[in-house]
């Protein structure tokens, strides 16, 4: 059994009802023991991370179920304290925000894709839509963005059975350097009564006290939700309808960047006026695809099922012009995604188009099944507009070659990238694991250093991209080992980006990060996409300033 949960001494888990008192032992643990709030983080952090590791050995079904509970409580735990802390530090007027760079498509679709997962799980669709007139470079603290957007997405799942789930973005106005964003949530969930759809903003209020028992939460998320918005000049509100959804939305102005940090670009002309069909029986998705292909150049034409699919190919063969490319949904009524491409193969008057596969529910040998029936590419949803744009221009330019090409996917996308060495200088075990494993599934090479001194010794045998720094640790902590290291950049050589890895989140430590020289903070417990949005940043900032010294050479992150 993992020390952490020793520690805690949890010998049964047999409802989730367990896990309040749980909570509650955990609690009395933190004042028994005599934990600080960093160690008291730090166990859940480990609780959290190790159920989820103990979780896929091999167990008993039992035993399984009981580390869910265990990982599902202490999560539950987390989000109750968080909440806690984020409204407190806000009546205190402590609350501070960063005013950084970053890409908003990338911020918003990483925190997307982190839900889809319970969405999926629910048998939601989930849609992400970004209309083309928001700009994608802005200045501000995507951090709270994000916060906001997880927010009223998890509501929306949590009180959605069926449906579906779309979020959409768009620029409402533009004033000298800045934009101000409308960011909406539409759900087919249970509706809000007319006379709690303002009570439901208020701090500790659920649309009524059966919601409470039957879903959970605090009570805190909308209120945190308006305070956060407010204080980004913005707006929050809801229009609602019983038993048939809501929507959620919310206003912001964020500063837009006079000075983009140059980045590679997809080439995309390859698209332009090629024809495609749309598979989908979702509508939402056909027209957010339509859209998006459209701004391409391509040529799209939408059906909502396999048998409307067959029928448009017959047609567009007789009349000489077949679909090149074909988009289809793997989950569908009636006949689904790989049983219509399974038909299209058996049909050769139908052509050999190239066939690329989106699903929402990505399961055990769909990659055997892919390269079976010939298909080309294979993505989870919501696909983010760069992973979909890189994705359709690898096909294309392959279905001229005449070897078979391997089946793409997310994660040889991610394998493209060049790849990003990394330092990792943490001395916990856990948070060691969960990093690496995070860090070597996006692609990028990991070095572990167990402290800060040992930090410095791996620096100076080999040279690192970006440098992930606990703040506390032993021998040499965070801020030493960053003053070691900009002290030898004193000599020459270039900045090397340092984000600081932290379970403090009040206004005096992350100012003192920056102060020590680091480029960016994020918080524990880890989460994928503030993780991941800080190493863009960090690095952007780095090719940035490069780029102001050499503007002739072209920069490639």
């Amino acid at each position: 059994m993992p020390r952490i949960l020793k520690d805690i001494k949890i010998t049964e888990v047999s409802s989730v009802d367990r896990g309040a008192g749980r909570g509650v032992r955990v609690m009395l643990m933190k004042r028994d023991a005599g934990c600080d709030d960093y160690d008291f983080d730090k166990r859940l952090d480990d609780l959290t991370a190790d159920a989820e590791t103990y979780i896929k050995r091999e167990f008993t079904q039992e035993q399984r179920d009981n580390l869910g509970l265990v990982r599902l409580s202490a999560e539950s735990l987390l989000t109750v304290l968080n909440d806690i802390l984020d409204f407190s530090k806000i009546e205190a007027g402590k609350l501070e925000f960063e005013s950084i760079q970053f890409d908003l498509r990338e911020s918003l679709g990483e925190a997307i894709q982190t839900l889809s997962f319970r969405s999926h799980q629910k048998g939601l669709e989930l849609v992400f839509d970004v209309q083309p007139d928001v700009p994608e470079s802005l200045i501000g603290d995507p951090g709270r963005v994000r916060q906001i957007l997880v927010n009223l997405v998890g509501n929306a799942i949590k009180f959605t059975e069926h449906g579906e789930i779309s979020v959409s973005v768009a620029a409402e106005s533009e004033q000298e350097g800045k934009v101000s964003l409308r960011v909406s949530v539409r759900d087919t969930g249970i509706g809000i009564p007319p006379d709690r759809q303002e009570k439901i903003f208020e701090a500790f209020s659920q649309a009524d006290g059966s919601t409470t028992r039957k879903f959970g939460g605090t009570g805190l998320g909308l209120t945190i939700s308006t305070r956060l918005v407010e204080m980004m000049g913005g707006r929050i509100w809801v229009e609602s309808e019983p038993d048939k959804g809501s929507i959620f939305h919310f206003t912001c102005w964020l500063g837009v960047q006079e000075k983009v940090t140059p980045r590679p670009r997809i080439d995309a002309s390859v698209l332009c006026d090629i024809p495609v069909l749309i598979v989908d029986d979702n509508f939402t998705n056909r027209r957010v695809l339509q859209g998006t292909l459209s701004r391409w150049g391509m040529i799209s034409s939408v059906v909502d099922g396999g048998k409307a699919a067959i029928e448009v190919m017959e047609r567009a063969t007789r009349e000489g012009h077949p679909f090149p490319l074909v988009i289809v949904d793997g989950q569908m009524p009636e006949m689904d995604g790989f049983t219509l491409v399974k038909h299209i193969q058996e049909r050769r008057e139908l052509g050999t188009p190239t066939i690329v596969m989106l699903t929402s529910i990505g399961q055990k040998g769909d990659a055997s099944r892919c390269l079976q029936l010939g298909i080309s590419a294979y993505l989870t949803k919501p696909a983010r507009q760069s992973e979909l744009l890189q994705t359709l221009c690898r096909v294309v330019r392959k279905s001229s070659q005449v070897e078979s090409a391997a089946l793409v996917t997310r994660h040889t996308l991610r394998e493209d990238r060049s790849r990003l060495q990394i330092l990792l200088a943490e001395d916990n075990i856990v948070n060691q694991t969960l990093a690496v494993r995070l860090l070597q599934k996006r692609g990028y090479v990991v070095t572990v250093a167990g402290d800060g001194q040992a930090a410095l010794d791996a620096l100076e045998k080999q040279s690192f991209d970006l440098v992930l720094m606990d703040v506390q640790m032993p021998a040499l902590d965070g801020f030493q080992a960053t003053a070691a290291i900009r002290e030898r950049e004193k000599s020459g050589g270039r900045r090397l980006p340092i984000i600081a890895m932290t379970a403090h989140a009040l206004k005096g430590d992350q100012e003192r990060c920056i102060a020590a020289g680091m480029d960016g903070y994020v918080s524990k417990p880890i989460r994928t996409a503030d993780l991941f949005a800080a190493i863009e940043n960090a690095l952007g900032k780095t090719n940035s300033a490069t780029a102001e010294l050499s503007l002739e050479i072209p920069l490639k992150l």
